[in-house]
Parts: C-alpha cells; sequence; structure tokens
C-alpha cells in the first residue's frame, strides 16, 4: 500500500491510496482515498489493517500539523475510515508496531503514543523520550522491541539509539549511538537485527551520506558498520519482508 505525499509544483497534499501485489509486477492500482491529504505521516500495518497516523495537510493552512489517524482493510479496497486522534498533532512522525499495536514518536516533541490496530478510538500516551526531536528519525522494530535512532534536535543531527518494549508503557531508554550522528535516515528490520540506511550528516554543510548501520534488536549497545548504500541519499522509502509487525 502506498498512500500520501506531497508535490510542491502545484501545492498538493496527496488523498491518494494505490496498491501492488509483491508477487506478481506491473504498475500500481487505485485503491481509495485516505480521509485527509497528508504528506510525512507515521504508516505501519498489521497482518489485516493499514495505519496512517499524523503528517502535515492544508488546513487550517499548508503545513498544519495533524493529529488524525485512519485505517484501511489491506485485504479490500476502498477509503480510508476515521480511527481516532494522536495525543498531539505532529509532522514526520515515526512509528513502529508489534502484530496488535502501533506506536508512535512524535515529531517537535517527546511523546510517544500508542494505539490497539484491531480496535478502534484515541491514541493514549505510551510515555517519553529524554529529548525533544524536530524530525528526521527512523524506527526500526521486531515483534517485542522498537528503537528510534538519529534525528533533527534543532539544528545538526544526533547520533542516539532509544528502545522501548511495545507491550508494555514507559519511557524510551537509551540503547546506544549510531557509528555518525544524522537525521532523515530510515529503518528496516527483522526479528533480530535492525539496520539504519543513508540520512544527512552533523558535519556542516550536513551532507547526506551513504552509510548503513545495524544493531541486534534483542540487546543493547552502538551501532556497527554493515556497510553503504550503492548511492548517498536521505528520506528513502524502505522495506523488508521481516518485520516485526507480522
Amino acid at each position: 500500500i502506498i498512500a500520501a505525499g506531497y508535490n510542491n509544483n502545484p501545492n498538493t497534499f496527496y488523498n491518494t491510496i494505490e496498491y501492488i501485489t509483491i508477487s506478481s509486477t506491473g504498475n500500481s492500482a487505485d485503491f481509495g482515498d485516505l480521509v485527509t491529504g497528508v504528506y510525512n505521516p507515521a504508516s505501519l500495518s498489521s497482518a489485516t489493517r493499514g495505519i496512517v497516523a499524523g503528517g502535515a495537510n492544508l488546513s487550517p493552512t499548508p503545513f498544519a500539523e495533524s493529529n488524525e489517524i485512519t485505517y484501511i482493510t489491506i485485504a479490500s479496497t476502498g477509503n480510508s475510515v476515521d480511527f481516532g486522534d494522536n495525543t498531539q498533532a505532529s509532522n514526520q512522525n515515526a512509528g513502529v508496531n508489534s502484530s496488535t499495536r502501533m506506536v508512535v514518536r512524535g515529531a517537535n516533541n517527546n511523546t510517544i503514543s500508542y494505539i490497539t490496530m484491531a480496535t478502534t478510538g484515541d491514541a493514549a500516551d505510551f510515555g517519553d523520550f529524554t529529548a525533544s526531536v524536530d524530525y528526521g528519525l527512523g524506527g526500526v522494530c521486531n515483534s517485542t522491541r522498537g528503537m528510534f535512532a538519529g534525528g533533527h534536535p534543532g539544528s545538526g543531527a544526533l547520533n542516539t539509539i532509544q528502545y522501548i518494549t511495545i507491550a508494555t508503557l514507559g519511557n524510551g531508554s537509551d540503547f546506544g549511538d549510531l557509528t555518525t550522528a544524522r537525521r532523515d535516515t530510515n529503518g528496516v528490520s527483522s526479528p533480530t537485527r535492525g539496520c539504519w540506511l543513508g540520512g544527512t550528516s552533523d558535519s556542516s554543510p550536513y551532507p547526506q551520506v551513504n552509510i548503513i548501520d545495524y544493531v541486534q534488536i534483542l540487546t543493547t549497545g552502538n551501532a556497527k558498520d554493515f556497510g553503504d548504500l550503492t548511492t548517498v541519499r536521505k528520506g528513502g522509502g524502505a522495506c523488508s519482508n521481516g518485520h516485526g509487525g507480522l
């Protein structure tokens, strides 16, 4: 499922939802529409539902932060349906999930919220992280633990990795550090290992990087070098066939 997005010429916040069948090849097909067009939401899935939370939209002003949460049933097609509201409106969120729960790390604050994906209703407070991050976090998870790394704290970038236990509530805990401070990094994971790919360096003039770091999710400690992307980049999409939410 591919949903939401932004085009700056003209100033458009997309509400379109498209889908592909992974085992085949071909162009994407129309799935339906989001309740509201948004940019940079958190989006995750269980085996049956896809959830889109927060982001920026056009109302009441362009790039206004949203607290809206909507969902679709992946096996069908149709428009998204209102799920509830997040605890705070925020843009450029990061999310992690188990098979039952989605946890959202808000941007521009240090809050963590959660929902139970099989139900509907407003998000509830999960806890806090130690520092506020404007944007650019990368999330990875398995079925028990979620981790958030990097980010933009107002200037420069962070190298910190923090983790939560998804099935519980509480504040984030220190896991270790990335090999290099960066923001706008993307994460992928298997049940045992998490990787962060690319991003923007903390060193002026803040170049994009091709770094890949990895950690063993069920331990703690600093990330290690995995290898390099073929191209320096930030903010790309990332997916795997072994993520913790299924």
